[in-house]
């Protein structure tokens, strides 16, 4: 176990190297500087600006000097922010991302397994037709055309809920980004669950189950689901990387300050080391929850140990 352990903190590392390798040549391959502007800047202030940013240096001495610097938490200051380091932005930003993130994927699985084990137990009738036209329309309609719909309707026509922004309580400004993430991911959940679910009917097990005549719930609840979890529980990560990209769209149309934002404002305003430090952020967020997934894999499914 330990040797495994180590082989995944190895492989982990390497990734991190080169998503850090090629952000960092894509960067300074990209035409223009981040110190590009309307108004001229002098050679010497532009010198020493390079310097502290370590623009003038080659491509090799830069990604030696960054990784060191990443090593130790430090992943310099910001072009656009200059009183803010990097570090400092991630950090204010992360826990919105992860809140709403969290959120979404919580609603929309929650959502899905009673659903799932419905269309399970009529299968190949109305309801199991109306649930794959249910996920099929989630899965067609893109984050861009629901996250506005859901502010119309619950924000300015109902007043339900907050329409942007952040205040208190906080769970109300959370929920209609959490919704707008979770919907795509829900038509996802509710494929992924019914057809785990539609495999295992024909096991072994369930025959044997039914063979005992146990009550149909019993036999869902007790029988059928916990051998349909695991090979369902396998798609979360996909589901954890769709909600952090979507991420980008949804929290500029609620103004939510997160990751997703951070990543699209310093792309627009030329921000090169808040974009890196979002992206290897973001790279670091799915090896961990690559980690997390497969360590549940292992404590549900005994096979996988």
């Amino acid at each position: 176990m330990i040797a495994k352990i180590g082989k995944k903190i190895a492989a982990g590392c390497l990734m991190m190297f080169v998503l850090v390798a090629l952000c960092l040549a894509l960067l300074r391959a990209v035409p223009g500087g981040p110190f590009d502007s309307e108004r001229a800047v002098s050679p010497e202030i532009e010198a020493a600006l390079a310097e502290r940013y370590g623009t003038n240096q080659s491509y090799a001495a830069h990604l030696v000097s960054y990784l060191s610097n990443a090593a130790r938490l430090d992943l310099g200051p910001s072009f656009q922010y200059s009183d803010y380091n990097v570090s400092e932005l991630i950090a204010q930003a992360l826990p919105i991302t992860l809140l709403v993130g969290g959120l979404a994927l919580a609603i929309a699985w929650l959502v899905a397994l009673p659903l799932a084990l419905l269309g399970a137990a009529y299968p190949d009738s109305w309801i199991d037709g109306v649930l794959r036209f249910l996920s099929i329309s989630l899965l067609s309609t893109p984050k861009f055309v629901t996250a506005p719909l859901l502010a119309l309707l619950f924000a300015s026509t109902l007043g339900w809920l907050p329409s942007a922004g952040l205040g208190e309580p906080l769970w109300k400004y959370l929920l209609l980004p959490a919704f707008a993430l979770a919907l795509t991911q829900l038509g996802v959940a509710v494929r992924v669950l019914r057809g785990a679910l539609k495999d295992v009917q024909t096991s072994d097990a369930l025959k044997a189950a039914r063979a005992r005549g146990l009550s149909p719930a019993r036999m869902r609840w007790r029988h059928l689901l916990p051998i349909a979890l695991p090979s369902a529980l396998a798609f979360l990560l996909p589901s954890a990387i769709a909600v952090l990209t979507g991420s980008a769209v949804v929290e500029q149309v609620y103004s939510l300050p997160g990751l997703g934002r951070a990543l699209v404002g310093s792309a627009l305003n030329r921000d090169y080391t808040l974009l890196l430090g979002v992206v290897i952020t973001s790279g670091a967020l799915v090896i961990v929850l690559g980690w997390l997934v497969e360590a549940a894999l292992m404590w549900l499914d005994p096979r996988r140990r």
